[in-house]
């Protein structure tokens, strides 16, 4: 129905397994931030935030509900991935405005910033949203190049 005005491909294999390591690396990386903020395991710079960790483990179940749909070749799983994406971009907008806010109490010497060091606040949220849409950009970048030079080989073909 709305697959032509999106333009969605007709087979949703790679879409649903794009979705699934999205979901997983959402998913093992939110598990270590919370191990991290435990002291299950050792500290990691970054990863210290608890809250963070379970914020992360939902935008991993929402991209994870998203494959069975997906790999039953149902349109409605990339509403899965749209939520994922709105969700993660949330976070990265939400830890880009505690950096800013930190760096102005740092930059205007409040008692509490004197010490602030920016690698703290270097988290998951920030660095796996780049991470997807570098990632997507990627993908998006190559089918739109395969298709090209696809087009481009029938049209040889042809003449």
């Amino acid at each position: 129905m709305y697959r032509e005005e999106l333009n969605l491909p007709e087979d949703s294999k790679w879409p649903s397994v794009f979705t699934m390591v999205i979901g997983i690396a959402y998913l093992g990386i939110g598990v270590i931030q919370i191990f991290s903020s435990l002291q299950l395991i050792t500290p990691i710079i970054g990863f210290s935030d608890l809250i963070g960790g379970f914020l992360l483990i939902i935008v991993a179940a929402v991209f994870l509900t998203g494959v069975k749909p997906l790999s039953e070749n149902n349109q409605e799983g990339y509403a899965f991935i749209a939520v994922g994406y709105i969700l993660a971009a949330l976070l990265f907008g939400l830890q880009i405005l505690v950096i800013l806010s930190n760096g102005l109490g740092w930059f205007l010497r409040f008692e509490d910033w004197i010490t602030w060091d920016i690698l703290g606040d270097f988290t998951p949220s920030l660095w796996m949203f780049i991470i997807l849409m570098t990632g997507t950009g990627s993908l998006w970048v190559i089918g739109n190049m395969r298709e090209k030079i696809m087009g481009v080989m029938k049209e040889g073909s042809q003449i």
